[in-house]
């Protein structure tokens, strides 16, 4: 699978999550051919993975980040999370959305519209009415915001996981052939 990390909400507001691209299906056992999912639809219980997910997030941050997991409110952490799932099917389109957000950050130069030493105005798009619509922000709150979406060194916006990791090449090969197409 290919996890990216997507930081920022369309106002640049402070949104983190992460997209997942899971193949549907995976080498079988004798590494000589592909074994597809049951239901071509339906990889694993979304229930199932929120509260894995949920537990995995606390007990990682807990270990890496003691103080940052202190400051986080313990109703969080009993709290239902939500891991929206579905399927994609070949994940083409799904990776031409996600590559926009590799190499780039929260906003284009396009969408900014004016700017100067007091304020910057730039364009987004309303996510419930999928309308244009402009936002204005002192110079201050929009470096603020920015900011919020640079990586710290080291941080990494892509991981690759299973035969898609860089050190999987001999079974990405096999996938590959498999498959008869290939992965990048």
């Amino acid at each position: 699978m290919v996890g990216v990390l997507h930081t920022w909400g369309r106002q640049l507001q402070w949104h983190p999550h992460v997209h997942f691209i899971i193949a549907g299906g995976g080498l079988a056992p004798d590494r000589q051919s592909w074994v597809a999912t049951k239901q071509r639809d339906w990889l694993v219980p979304v229930s199932a993975v929120s509260a894995q997910y949920r537990l995995g997030f606390e007990a990682e941050l807990r270990a890496v980040a003691p103080d940052l997991h202190a400051q986080v409110p313990e109703a969080v952490w009993r709290k239902k999370w939500i891991v929206h799932s579905e399927p994609a099917g070949t994940g083409e389109n799904v990776v031409k959305y996600l590559a926009r957000y590799v190499h780039r950050t929260a906003i284009s130069d396009e969408r900014i519209l004016a700017a100067d030493e007091r304020s910057v105005t730039f364009r987004y798009t309303d996510t419930a009415t999928r309308e244009k619509k402009t936002c204005t922000l002192s110079a201050e709150e929009f470096m603020r915001r920015y900011l919020l979406h640079v990586p710290p060194p080291g941080q990494h916006r892509v991981r690759y996981f299973g035969w898609m990791h860089p050190g999987a090449r001999a079974r990405r090969a096999v996938v590959e052939t498999l498959l008869a197409a290939p992965m990048w």
